[in-house]
């Protein structure tokens, strides 16, 4: 059997089992965007860790390093921000081929220090290696929320609103303008949202601080995988309506000109980085008006319910079952 027959998240569960040998002051361990632990009487701390793979994750000779190192720490940063909490602390690790010179680097750090003054975190150290082919970087990253209100994936109640905090399908429809060679100033705004994601850290404590939402997830594999995981923790199922889904403007005019199927880039791409999560209906106008008034987003696209699976409500009004299918490492 290869990874590919079992895919990234059937080798997570594969090898989760007989991970948590002591279980005393772990409240998470595998399973969601961080895991979970007591290090003092009301704080949890938030631990996560991600790795970017050049020819992976990113192209050398397409994304200028400034922003690849803001992107390196902004991607662990959402996924603090999934869970509601406040991130800390980072530690750094680098496996550098010979081929990257030293401007690189320095390009590469500065963005990283940008991306952690603008949320004052600190970068306490690291690691580096050599390489011989790709660049890898990995982020380990610490936060804190208080315990009572951490989210998670596994909350989620029949009859939610699935809500979104921001438009999707930007990245993904930047990635394919990089990979086609349609790259002009006219989709500036699609390749800004592939290269340099902001992670939406003011709407996750938000989120939390209201202690009205069940569950919450970030949007880095795409919003029908993303919305599978909170529906395969949560045990239950979810429909959404296409015209409802928020997009950009420039998405949409891009998808028009190059006859795209905004559908795919929209449900089942990813990296757009923005919150995805269920609250009660009789809560979802509280938690909306909070959002907004913060300057955030709220944008309801559907709801919970007992049927597992995904259901899509297309914009003739047919509805049809979609897989939860979006970024797979080894698929």
């Amino acid at each position: 059997m290869k990874l590919k027959d079992i895919g990234e998240f059937g080798f997570i569960e594969r090898i989760k089992g007989g991970c948590l040998i002591r279980d005393e002051n772990v409240i998470s361990g595998i399973g969601d965007d961080c895991c979970v632990f007591k290090t003092s009487a009301e704080v949890a701390t938030l631990l996560t860790t991600d790795m970017l793979v050049e020819q992976v994750h990113f192209l050398l000779e397409v994304i200028p390093p400034y922003q690849l190192g803001r992107k390196s720490l902004a991607v662990n940063m959402s996924d603090i921000a999934a869970m509601g909490g406040t991130p800390k602390e980072a530690a750094i690790s680098v496996a550098i081929p010979d081929t990257v010179d030293l401007e690189f680097l320095d390009a590469l750090y500065d963005g990283m220090k940008s991306m952690a003054k603008e949320f004052e975190v600190n970068l306490l150290g690291g690691d580096t290696a050599f390489s011989p082919d790709p660049l890898i970087i990995n982020i380990a990253l610490v936060g804190e929320a208080r315990e009572e209100e951490v989210l998670y994936r596994s909350g989620a109640k029949v009859g939610d609103v699935v809500f979104l905090t921001g438009p999707v399908g930007s990245a993904a429809a930047g990635l394919d303008i990089i990979l086609k060679g349609r790259g002009s100033d006219e989709w500036e705004e699609l390749i800004e949202a592939h290269h340099n994601p902001y992670p939406q850290l003011k709407a996750g404590r938000t989120i939390a601080s209201m202690q009205v939402a069940n569950s919450l997830i970030d949007v880095s594999d795409g919003v029908a995988a993303d919305l599978g995981h909170i529906c395969t923790e949560s045990k239950l199922g979810a429909i959404i309506e296409e015209k409802m889904i928020p997009t950009t403007e420039q998405f949409r005019a891009y998808c028009e000109k190059f006859q795209e199927d905004s559908r795919h880039l929209s449900l089942h791409v990813g990296e757009d980085y923005v919150l995805l999560g269920t609250v009660p209906v009789e809560s979802a106008a509280r938690l909306q008006e909070a959002l907004e008034s913060n300057g955030c987003q709220f944008h309801s696209i559907g709801n919970t319910v007992a049927e597992l699976g995904l259901r899509l409500e297309g914009r003739d009004g047919s509805v049809e079952v979609i897989g939860a299918n979006g970024w797979d490492h080894f698929r």
